[in-house]
């Protein structure tokens, strides 16, 4: 679990998508049951069967990652390892995020390219999810934030997540990629989530 006094930009808990529980606040709970039950709804359509209503207000875990750039950091290896190039530029930039993006990752992103680790390479930041249900693509629904703009939510499968890190891991291993380093710490944080998603049946919530 992360240090809980290390400032994160990227918040993780293992818990309910509904935050209230009735015997705190009827209002506020059945406000929120009905927007999760919309988004479980959207998830059946798209072939995702999931219960996300049966255990308000729960919360089994929480860790965080550093920095996006530590995420960004941790896909661009992942992906540039799967295609056997090279990283030692890579690792010499650091957990840093450029206004010219990697071509490798936007791509991606654009549905131009696939990769074997779709499921980590796509996670971009909030409003993430990833379910304990096990599923082969990652999913953006639509919705709206708090000014009523619109906002995509993504999810993803931790059964997915998990597997796809194992691999990360090992080519991690081979490249001899650094423990210490941010991406490895933001792998490291992202498997504890996925294994804990799996153990207690909830969801990971990114934010």
């Amino acid at each position: 679990m992360t240090d809980p006094t290390q400032i994160t930009e990227l918040d993780l808990v293992v818990g309910s998508l509904i935050t209230t529980r009735p015997d705190e606040d009827r209002a506020a709970f059945e406000e929120e049951y009905e927007t999760i039950a919309q988004v479980q709804d959207q998830l059946r359509e798209e072939g995702v069967v999931v219960d996300l209503l049966s255990q308000p207000g729960v919360e089994m875990w929480e860790g965080g990652i550093e920095t996006l750039g530590a995420l960004y950091q941790l896909t661009r290896l992942a992906v540039h390892l799967e295609h056997g190039h090279h990283i030692a530029a890579i690792l010499e930039e650091g957990p840093v995020i450029y206004e010219d993006l990697d071509r490798a990752i936007t791509d991606v992103w654009d549905n131009l390219t696939t990769t074997r680790f779709p499921h980590l390479v796509n996670l971009q930041g909030i409003n993430s999810y990833y379910l304990p249900v096990d599923f082969e693509r990652p999913l953006w629904l639509p919705g709206e934030d708090e000014a009523g703009e619109e906002d995509d939510s993504y999810f993803g499968s931790s059964f997915q997540l998990q597997r796809e890190l194992s691999e990360v891991v090992e080519l991690f291993r081979q490249a001899r990629i650094p423990t210490q380093s941010a991406a490895y710490r933001c792998l490291e944080v992202l498997r504890a989530a996925a294994d804990q998603s799996l153990r207690y049946d909830l969801p990971v919530i990114i934010w």
